[in-house]
């Protein structure tokens, strides 16, 4: 009997399917979750290798540029649909990167370089823009404990006059994210935060008329007022200046290996100016001397060090700049990020033999970047969906071939019909037999002459062949041993589509095995997102 008995083991589709699902859930959990996690790992604090340095005497700032939620307006050339699909993979992907690293890095204040919002500067309700607001303060959730500060962008308040320009965009703007000049002290170092976008506007009337920045008659309550007033008393902190707008520099300047491509050119258009201007500039350095300088605007990362006229043999020469990379992943590029900064309190021992005496602690920068989230979606789900499609498409057409090939050997397997046993001439004798029995007497009298047989009513089938047969009926597999008389029935779970699978044709079976491959991972994948959005 063992002989006889078949290995039990699941179908072919079982094992395609289910293989396809777990690999799948595998890698939309990773991608989607813990690449974050892995990816800022990397990312520390660069106060981290001053030893020396207490934590209470470090001010740790989160410094974020160009986070620039869309809206409907944002890709006017695109259908509803594919407005809202992308509209929800860059929140959530705005969202997912802020949740990392805001709970990894925790840290004492965050700044925001401007371009909040990619259509804040534009004609709309009241209604709406509280929306859009709301949506921006949802997906950057921050403590309650965390400072935080904004600077104004250029799609958040407009540059120059439009007709497209909301003429309330600085007010509304003002409401929600307070003062768009201001500074603040942390860790022995001043933080200078100048609405570089009224910067431009007074800098293009200065200019034509003919007004040097050190005759202007600044605008009362403008950026050149507030810088003014600031150098106008003395600072012996170290100031870091925040701008919206990069400074200038010359042309063709390189920006360091961290940028992904190009470099920055002055050059102006529709609402944008990319650097102020080389007046602006020198205004700048000239008046603050700052030690560091975070920009934004540009969305790719750049470095590079202006030349600071020399004051004292103990005075800096150079202000070292760094144009943070955007925060959103629908930026040009493909690796966002954003900025690191330490602001120490003290210089540890081995630092203070490279300071010239009396000089003030530098502060300590350092960038992070971001996973690639379109480049997981271009490298990684679309090459393993065509391989998931084409793994299925070629499974059913070896189910349509194994098919077909079972029924041509059913066919040959028939036997002719001058095989099959001849009862017509039993029956015959059968019914003389009858009929030449007296009337009246029963088969029991009869002890001499047997009885009749029993009455055939369905031909039996030849035994044509003594080997194992299955067949799959239903959600169970069912063997016979033809010839032995012998029947074994095994149930086996089985998929929902695995009945009468082997009837289905070619693109119904296809279309149904990638129907239940695709909605495990999708629904993980929904679960996923519903917990970014949620918590």
């Amino acid at each position: 009997m063992s002989g006889y008995l078949p290995k039990l083991w699941p179908p072919p589709r079982i094992i395609v399917v289910n293989g396809l699902r777990a690999t799948w859930i595998l890698v939309v959990l990773w991608y989607e979750i813990y690449a974050f996690d892995h990816v800022l790992h990397a990312c520390q604090w660069p106060d981290i290798h001053q030893p020396n340095a207490p934590d209470s005497r470090i001010g740790r700032v989160l410094v974020v540029a160009d986070p620039q939620i869309i809206d409907h307006r944002s890709y006017p050339g695109r259908g509803f649909l594919l407005k809202a699909l992308g509209q929800f993979i860059i929140d959530l992907n705005l969202r997912r990167s802020w949740r990392s690293t805001i709970s990894r890095l925790q840290p004492h204040a965050v700044v925001f370089l401007g371009d909040l919002m990619d259509n804040g500067r534009a004609s709309m309700s009241n209604i709406e823009y509280n929306a859009y607001a709301a949506r921006f303060f949802d997906i950057f959730k921050i403590r309650d404990n965390t400072a935080t500060f904004f600077l104004p962008g250029n799609h958040d308040i407009g540059l120059g006059e439009t007709a497209s320009f909301s003429l309330q965009a600085g007010e509304r703007y003002t409401s929600y994210f307070g003062r768009r000049n201001d500074k603040i002290s942390v860790g022995n170092h001043t933080l200078l935060f100048v609405d570089s976008i009224a910067l431009v506007e007074e800098d293009v009337i200065r200019a034509d008329r003919g007004y040097s920045y050190d005759n202007w008659p600044a605008v009362t309550g403008g950026t050149v007022d507030f810088v003014k007033r600031f150098a106008a008393h003395e600072h012996a902190n170290p100031i870091v200046l925040f701008t919206h707008i990069p400074l200038a520099r010359p042309l063709g300047t390189d920006c360091g290996p961290l940028r992904e491509r190009g470099t920055i050119r002055q050059g102006r258009g529709f609402g944008y100016q990319n650097t102020l201007s080389d007046e602006a500039s020198q205004f700048l350095l000239g008046l603050l001397r700052p030690s560091l300088i975070l920009s934004g605007d540009d969305h790719d990362y750049c470095e590079y060090s202006h030349p600071l006229p020399l004051l004292s043999l103990s005075s800096s020469t150079t202000a070292r700049e760094v144009t943070v990379k955007s925060f959103s992943m629908a930026m040009g590029i493909r690796r966002p990020g954003f900025q690191l900064l330490s602001l120490t309190s003290s210089i540890p021992s081995f630092e203070a033999l490279t300071q010239l005496p009396n000089s003030p602690p530098s502060p300590l920068d350092t960038p992070c970047f971001l996973p690639d989230q379109l480049g997981i979606y271009l490298t990684v789900y679309v090459p393993f969906i065509l391989l998931s499609l084409l793994s299925l498409l070629a499974f059913n057409i070896h189910r349509i071939r194994t098919r077909n090939n079972k029924r041509q050997l059913r066919r040959s397997e028939v036997p002719p019909r001058s095989s099959y046993p001849d009862h017509s001439a039993s029956r015959a004798t059968s019914t003389n037999e009858l009929s030449r029995r007296p009337l009246g007497r029963s088969n029991t009298e009869d002890t001499d002459e047997d009885p009749l047989p029993p009455p055939v009513t369905k031909l039996a089938k030849p035994a044509r062949s003594s080997k194992l047969r299955a067949r799959l009926s239903s959600c169970s597999w069912v063997f016979y041993l033809l010839g032995r008389q012998r029947r074994i029935e095994v149930l086996l779970p089985c998929s929902r589509v695995d009945h009468g699978m082997h009837e289905v044709g070619l693109l119904r079976g296809f279309l149904s095995d990638v129907l239940d491959v695709a909605w495990p991972p999708v629904l993980v994948f929904c679960v996923a997102a519903w917990w970014t959005m949620h918590f």
